[in-house]
């Protein structure tokens, strides 16, 4: 989960915050009236699909006054104090001595917004968190189509795009079947921070086919590996380096050039004598 602070303000002055290396911008727009107006620091949540969001709500003084999350731009009451006043059971209130966050389990796109966190103290603190929502996606280098040659190594690597935590798991799949636990020689899956990499010593025919990779956290990739075998052909068929030959294929061909050149200059015998 990232973490970005914006401030409003009357200037659009970008700085630097020396505690947090954040990033501070103006939220604040020329239509903001009354109570609508978002003023005061707002926190950016970047949160992935399907994982979990925690919104903070920092409070310097415990008993400051009741807490309560609702939703903007509606007002939708979410929270009070750790009581949950939605039908929606995937939000929940963690509470320390200092903060009241708001937790959002599974989240989606239609989670993603501006959330206030009020305190009900004198005068009244409002706190505001927007909520990003990003979709993670995988990628294989050399999709959609790759091509090897038998007996050279093969190395599938499964890149997570826009992510933002790593995946717990990530499952390959060849013509539909897992072989994450295949004990396969020359064959071997690992877990990186931002995917996985499949690795293939000495490919074989076999090999072949549509792999695709499936993490835990994203949408899946695919691509088609293409096993190129080598033809065996004969050691006389292969031109160019005749030291592969063997004395007695050697010997042969220089016999039958040798006939051929003799046969050309020797006349015919229709020639000698006419008729």
């Amino acid at each position: 989960m990232v973490s970005i602070f914006l401030s409003a303000g009357n200037q659009a002055e970008r700085q630097r915050s020396s505690d947090t290396n954040n990033e501070v911008v103006s939220l604040k727009g020329s239509d903001d009236k009354g109570d609508d107006a978002i003023e005061g620091p707002v926190r950016e949540v970047l949160a992935q699909s399907g994982s979990a969001a925690t919104l903070p709500c920092k409070t310097e003084d415990p008993g400051a006054g009741t807490i309560t999350w609702v939703k903007r731009p509606d007002r939708r009451l979410l929270t009070v104090g750790t009581r949950t006043y939605s039908n929606d059971k995937r939000l929940s209130v963690i509470y320390s001595s200092t903060d009241w966050a708001l937790q959002i389990r599974a989240v989606t796109l239609q989670d993603a917004g501006i959330y206030e966190c009020q305190i009900t103290s004198h005068p009244v603190q409002r706190n505001f968190v927007h909520l990003k929502i990003t979709e993670a996606y995988s990628i294989i280098p050399g999709a959609p189509d790759l091509h090897v040659k038998q007996g050279s190594s093969l190395r599938l690597e499964c890149q997570l795009m826009a992510a933002a935590e790593s995946p717990v798991y990530v499952f390959w799949y060849r013509q539909g079947r897992m072989i994450n636990y295949d004990e396969e020689p020359g064959v071997k899956v690992e877990l990186t921070k931002n995917g996985s990499i499949l690795m293939v010593n000495k490919t074989k025919p076999s090999h072949g086919g549509n792999y695709t990779c499936e993490p835990s956290n994203a949408k899946p990739a695919y691509v088609v590996v293409h096993v190129i075998e080598e033809e065996e052909k004969p050691a006389a068929m292969h031109g160019g380096d005749r030291r592969n030959l063997s004395p007695a294929i050697l010997a042969s061909n220089f016999l039958v050039s040798l006939l051929a050149t003799v046969s050309w200059r020797i006349p015919s015998f229709t020639s000698l004598y006419p008729t």
